[in-house]
């Protein structure tokens, strides 16, 4: 819901500015800029402000930014209908307050319509895309369904009939389904039983988990299905509120016109501002990647020309919700390095399963310099704007670190995607034991801000100028 709530904001500030233009006395194209010029006084940015927070607060209150893929559109437009009737009733009484204000009745007026329209285009412009990548395998949540009874074939049939929704339905679990209701879907395949649930989201991809068992008789088993859906960070929905769940945090949402109870990590407040992070996001990697280009071009040739190889080093990496992915970095190494690790495996100074030696023979001359500044991660910036990785979150590991993490608590780490810096890097970095930085990167998921992530990028600028990256 990031990019669709900075297209909000964009259309509500625009049908604002185009409103007053078309009410202005000069609007001709000549006139424009001096338009603008006019009405930019303080009082009038303060109102902008504070209309676009007002803006973002009703939007949330009429649940549009919740996931709606299995909503009619009709809803959904009801919904802006509502949501910019009351922005423009907020807006005449905020004219009321404001001394020499533009906002009459006409400006009000073309405002609540132009904004109504123009919101209803662009949300139906972005459902349409986002259909068309979902038709083409693109932007898929993965779904498991636990229970193999009505309640599932109900849901099941749902998933898989609205291909437009966005949801490939891997299987379902389930121990007894010799009979079961799902039998009438041959292309739903049973994945494993509820005992090797645990171990199954361990090991996959899985956006969400849809619990379906009959709760007289499951009761108790789907209490603990909710709890390792918490444990590792997974979104876990049951079809109706049975009953209260002793978890962290739960939000009860409605789906396809029936409530859901939906259990997650982290707070609901943390869930309305993650679009402040991606936005956060791209802009930092646009400007960054901008004014690195020279430094890139320089680095690129120093590797070239100190040893034979490429300018970048990929290699797969575990990223949200496990899907893997290949991060962008300035190679550092010789170009055989992964094979000579496994050579290297005994001399291992690492009190957990990532791999690290003080002295790493492997690492070139330049390569040593790139890492003590940290300059050797900067290409991750690509990665950051693909939105494979963020600027802070929990550092992503490669396959053969997390097939050594034998915790199941350690797993919630990838639920928030991945990133450039974290706390583990300004609290001592190679020093810090593999616990305490797992625990590290759990405290950041459970209290994300977008304050605190700029806390860390401000305290990790100390950190890349004294060069204490290893």
């Amino acid at each position: 819901m990031n990019g669709t709530r900075i297209l909000d904001i964009l259309v509500m500030v625009t049908t604002f500015a185009a409103a007053l233009y078309v009410h202005s006395p000069n609007r001709t194209p000549n006139d424009l800029i001096g338009f603008f010029a006019l009405r930019i006084k303080l009082i009038n940015l303060a109102a902008v402000f504070i209309l676009v927070i007002v803006w973002n607060r009703l939007f949330d209150y009429f649940g549009l930014y919740e996931r709606r893929r299995f909503d009619r559109r009709f809803r959904e437009w009801w919904d802006i209908f509502k949501a910019v009737t009351v922005s423009a009733l907020f807006l005449s009484s905020l004219a009321y307050f404001l001394s020499d204000s533009p906002l009459d009745k006409t400006v009000l007026l073309l405002f609540w319509v132009g904004c109504t329209v123009l919101t209803i285009l662009s949300r139906s412009v972005v459902r349409a895309v986002l259909v068309r990548l979902r038709n083409h395998g693109r932007n898929l949540r993965y779904i498991v369904l636990i229970g193999s009874g009505p309640r599932a074939a109900d849901w099941a049939k749902k998933i898989l009939e609205r291909h437009e929704l966005g949801y490939r339905l891997l299987g379902f679990i389930d121990d007894d389904y010799a009979d079961s209701a799902l039998q009438e879907l041959p292309q739903l395949r049973r994945l494993c039983s509820l005992d090797e649930f645990p171990g199954y989201v361990e090991t996959h991809v899985v956006d969400e988990v849809f619990i379906a068992l009959p709760i007289k008789s499951y009761y108790d088993r789907i209490r603990r299905i909710a709890d390792q859906c918490q444990e590792v960070g997974i979104l876990c929905r049951v079809p109706s509120n049975w009953f209260e769940l002793q978890v962290a945090r739960t939000a009860a949402y409605e789906l396809a016109g029936e409530p859901v109870l939906t259990i997650f990590s982290g707070s609901r407040k943390q869930l309305d501002h993650l679009w402040a992070k991606r936005l956060m996001d791209l802009v930092f990697a646009v400007c960054a990647l901008a004014i690195l280009i020279p430094l890139f071009a320089v680095i690129g040739l120093l590797i070239k020309v100190s040893s034979p190889g490429p300018v970048f080093f990929r290699q797969e990496r575990v990223g949200y919700n496990r899907r893997r992915f290949n991060i962008i970095k300035f190679r550092t190494m010789v170009t055989n390095a992964e094979k000579l690790q496994k050579e290297l495996e005994a001399l291992n100074e690492a009190d957990g399963p990532n791999f690290k030696i003080q002295n790493d023979p492997r690492i070139t001359p330049i390569g040593r310099w790139l890492r003590r500044t940290s300059l050797d991660e900067t290409p991750q910036l690509i990665n950051v704007l693909r939105g494979e990785m963020s600027l802070v979150g929990p550092r992503p590991l490669p396959l053969r670190d997390v097939a050594g993490m034998d915790e199941r608590w350690q797993k919630r780490r990838f639920s928030m995607r991945p990133g450039l810096t974290c706390l583990w890097q300004i609290y001592g970095r190679n020093q810090v034991r593999f616990y305490d930085w797992m625990r590290l990167d759990l405290q950041y998921i459970d209290q994300w801000s977008v304050l605190l992530d700029i806390k860390i990028l401000l305290k990790t600028l100390p950190v890349l100028i004294k060069a204490n990256g290893q």
